[in-house]
């Protein structure tokens, strides 16, 4: 072999391994961002059974760029960083404490966050995901709604497991009321974490290709 085509095979061993390396990255992008993705549907299950087992309302909050509780108080974990989910054990119905904020001791439990994942979508544009009935558009990320039909960014568990939308005043909603997504982005693939009107939770992925919601 002369010393050119040593030269050239090694440019193209060169390519080959610059192009593996960048698929591999990218697959490690995305198992990163569908596991993270589970953990937020894993959250809303999890703040459904605790409220059932426990007899006490669970509120799940959303940081879509930095929204809080209904008063604004940050979505922190325990060293103070800021976290993109929160589930709140809020208290007994109807009790003094049960008012929807985050309140000194009571219980959280949080979502980590994830580097390079964000709320919203980049492929999927308008289309909203199967189970997402809600009058809130796509480009909200959160698609949860108040009684009233106004955007939110939470959701309450109650002790029979139902899901009910709330408003600022902790007012909550009827039966169905707590239907939304989360819908979040790694730029490459787009999510949405659905929840439907009974409590079921279900995560779908954007196909490009097929230009439709999976799963």
């Amino acid at each position: 072999m002369t010393l050119l085509e040593v030269a050239v095979a090694t440019v193209i061993i060169g390519i080959l391994l610059a192009v593996g390396f960048s698929n591999l990255r990218g697959w490690q992008e995305n198992e990163r961002a569908t596991a993270a993705v589970r953990q937020l549907a894993d959250l809303y299950r999890f703040a459904q059974l605790e409220a059932v087992r426990t007899g006490r309302v669970h509120l799940v909050f959303l940081n879509v760029n930095g929204t809080g509780d209904v008063l604004g108080n940050p979505l922190e974990d325990n060293n103070g960083d800021w976290v993109p989910a929160l589930v709140l054990d809020d208290g007994t119905p109807g009790s003094a404490g049960q008012n929807c904020e985050i309140d000194a001791g009571e219980p959280t439990s949080v979502l980590p966050r994830t580097d390079g994942l964000a709320w919203g979508v980049t492929n999927a544009g308008t289309n909203k995901a199967p189970g997402d009935a809600t009058a809130i558009a796509v480009s909200s990320s959160s698609t949860f709604a108040t009684p009233a039909g106004a955007a939110a960014t939470w959701v309450a568990f109650m002790p029979d497991g139902r899901p009910l939308g709330f408003d600022a005043a902790c007012s909550m909603g009827q039966l169905g009321s707590g239907n939304g997504a989360a819908y979040v982005t790694n730029g490459e693939r787009d999510y949405a974490v659905v929840l439907n009107p009974l409590g079921g939770v279900r995560v779908h992925v954007w196909d490009r290709q097929a230009g439709a919601w999976q799963g």
